[in-house]
């Protein structure tokens, strides 16, 4: 049998959501749903007829990461091949590229990539804030200053970004734009004599943060900048009531999550990524 794939409104995205919830509970996961990213994800459902057996959560455009989940009571009838294969084709379609993401904690992971002869890529790590290893702020530099970033410091948080990260100019300043403009966003900049010289962006709603786009200028990097802009951002969010914050960093990036666990955050969720070796 074959079900029906197709991309749905977000009208319909409800009972995909609950869908997700459930596999979580039976495979004690936690799969990566997160609805105020960059770009709203796209977001489809497999069906029979009118029963909801499956869903795809699909973070980007030409180069997608999907997230798949099959409702437990239809597993094992190749639901979850026929949604990565719809993955692949839409991608293909689009001339771009795709992986699947997976909490490596789920038991069916392993066997499952193994079947479709797919291959861990990569792995990220989520990290959690524990408020009570957050290490005391150090003395500060007198010169030293951080605040959030308003829309006129677009071409500031820009020139920091590309120059941290290496990434094109005219792609972070697109990025920049989409994001400095929308309240779920909020850049901060770190500032040492008056010169802006780190900066990380904040994903926020009612009850948690998400610590992202982190980077220092490559002439100021070694200095203890990052650390003094993370620790003064960390600061500032438990103060102002939040204690659900989270980063992410890639498993082997070692320097970065050395300075995370330093700062207080402890691992939540490894998520792999996989695919295909072109």
């Amino acid at each position: 049998m074959t079900p029906d794939i197709a991309i749905v409104p977000a009208s319909e995205w409800p009972e995909l959501i609950a869908l997700f919830e459930r596999c979580n509970r039976t495979d004690s996961i936690e799969l990566p749903l997160y609805l105020n990213t960059d770009l709203a994800p796209t977001m489809a459902a497999a069906r029979f007829g009118d029963t909801l057996v499956g869903g795809i959560v699909m973070y980007g455009y030409f180069a997608i990461e999907a997230v798949i989940a099959v409702d437990p009571a239809w597993r094992r009838r190749g639901i979850g091949r026929q949604l990565v294969d719809q993955v692949a084709r839409w991608a293909q379609a689009r001339g771009g590229s795709w992986l699947v993401l997976a909490d490596e904690a789920g038991a069916c992971v392993a066997p499952f990539a193994a079947a479709l002869d797919l291959q861990r890529l990569n792995v990220e790590v989520l990290l959690h804030l524990d408020p009570a290893q957050v290490p005391p702020l150090p003395v500060l530099p007198p010169n030293w200053h951080v605040r959030l970033a308003e829309t006129d410091d677009a071409a500031v948080v820009t020139a920091i970004i590309a120059d941290a990260f290496g990434d094109p100019v005219e792609k972070v300043e697109a990025f920049v734009a989409d994001c400095i403009t929308n309240p779920v966003h909020r850049f901060v900049i770190g500032e040492i004599a008056g010169i802006p010289v780190a900066v990380l962006r904040l994903l926020r709603d009612e009850q948690r943060v998400m610590i992202a786009t982190f980077g220092v200028r490559r002439e100021q990097q070694g200095r203890g900048y990052g650390r003094l802009l993370l620790l003064t951002t960390l600061h500032r969010l438990l103060t102002a009531g939040y204690t659900d914050i989270r980063i992410e960093v890639e498993e082997h990036n070692t320097p970065a999550y050395h300075l995370y666990q330093a700062c207080g955050f402890v691992p939540y969720r490894r998520y792999g990524q996989y695919g295909r070796r072109s």
